[in-house]
């Protein structure tokens, strides 16, 4: 109950932190160097949700199916509240479905073993206060969570069918079905391999074949957006080009990126494997997640979101946690007066400020990936044999 009241406390801050300038129209780039800058009122005035579009509409939402509806539930939550719904009504309900995703994290991570301490490693993580309402993140989290859990107890048909909906949500939940797949088989398990593996294909493929017929147009705006977009001021790519390194399109970087994430994907699995057992493989999602938001073309700040409850279940010591969460802080207190300065809002901070930060954040990323490649966790965190439910051994799958 405490660490619920800490989450609370926090949530509590974070919204009021993203709300209070949402009513002054963002002038003189008050969003950048008030720190008040969110997602929520880009979407709410140019996606048509103030004016009750959905998901799919004639300004479609960029965002995986999952996450589109999630956001739009919000905005008809807002609309059906009494009096006329403003971007302050949107931004009050999607508040709602954030904080009751946070709390079930927690619930989440509390049944995965986790005591007090580590949940305050979620419940009072700077990210939290930082990235909660800064998108819509918390959903694809929780659905990672669940996974897990339900892989932990054996059940991992249904791990399969909440990982293939989180990954309709955002990509990232899906990471953990070829761990999955592969510590079966290698436990000589093919039948609950094919379960997993085939449940989350399915669930994915069902989110998004009606998404497709229902709005073409519509659904392929995010896959359209994501391969038009260049590198950001936040990436390593940029880091690097800035050093001296190439400055490869949108295309050519997409493909760079991808091929990137694919070889630290292997080796940290295949490096990682070979210290655990079968069923201790999961753990690998947390590097290989590391892998992903380093490779990628954009670090959007709510990454480090999804990495927090995952080094709360993996890691042995809280030494790189903690460098995690302080260089990102740093990277987002430079970062937002840089954005002003290339928004044409006074003069801010140069790049090589944000540049540092941005190389000490990913310096503490690939600290946490080999300490988790390298070193197994100890007891408690994340090393529980499957639990039990009241007492009953949980039956497996096939």
């Amino acid at each position: 109950m405490a660490v619920a009241a800490v989450a609370l406390v926090v949530l509590a801050g974070g919204w009021w932190a993203r709300v209070r300038c949402l009513d002054g129209g963002w002038v003189g780039g008050e969003q950048y160097y008030g720190y008040c800058y969110s997602d929520v009122a880009p979407l709410w005035y140019r996606r048509g949700l103030d004016e009750g579009a959905g998901p799919y509409g004639a300004e479609p939402l960029e965002y995986p199916p999952v996450l589109a509806v999630r956001i739009w539930l919000a905005a008809v939550l807002a609309h059906a509240l009494p009096g006329t719904a403003t971007v302050v009504t949107f931004a009050a309900t999607n508040g709602l479905f954030v904080v009751l995703e946070v709390l079930a994290a927690l619930v989440l991570l509390r049944r995965l073993g986790l005591g007090p301490g580590r949940l305050l490693w979620w419940a009072a993580a700077p990210a939290l206060f930082l990235y909660a309402f800064y998108n819509w993140d918390t959903l694809p989290i929780v659905l990672l969570l669940g996974a897990l859990l339900l892989h932990r107890r054996g059940r991992n048909t249904a791990s399969g069918v909440v990982a293939g909906l989180g990954a309709a949500a955002k990509i990232f939940p899906g990471f953990l079905v070829p761990l999955v797949v592969l510590a079966l088989l290698a436990g000589r398990r093919p039948r609950a391999a094919l379960l997993h593996g085939g449940a989350a294909a399915g669930v994915f493929v069902a989110v998004h074949v009606p998404a497709y017929l229902l709005a073409p147009d519509g659904w392929d705006r995010f896959y359209e957006l994501s391969s038009r977009r260049g590198m950001h001021v936040d990436s390593l790519w940029f880091l690097l080009a800035r050093l001296g390194g190439p400055e490869p399109g949108p295309a050519a970087l997409s493909m760079l990126s991808l091929g990137v994430f694919a070889a630290g994907a292997v080796a940290v699995v295949v490096l990682g494997a070979r210290r655990r057992r079968p069923d201790e493989w999961w753990q690998l999602v947390l590097p290989v997640l590391v892998c992903f938001v380093l490779a990628n073309k954009v670090y959007s700040p709510q990454y480090t979101l999804w990495l927090v409850p995952l080094m709360a279940l993996v890691l042995r010591r809280a030494a790189p946690f903690v460098a995690v969460v302080l260089s990102d802080v740093l990277v987002h207190a430079v970062e937002f007066p840089h954005l002003a300065v290339r928004e044409g809002y006074g003069e801010g901070l140069p790049y090589p400020v944000l540049g540092a930060a941005v190389a000490l954040r990913a310096a503490a990323l690939v600290w946490v990936a080999v300490e988790v490649v390298r070193h197994p966790p100890g007891s408690p965190p994340g090393r529980q044999p499957v639990p039990e439910v009241e007492g009953v051994p949980v039956q497996r799958d096939p």
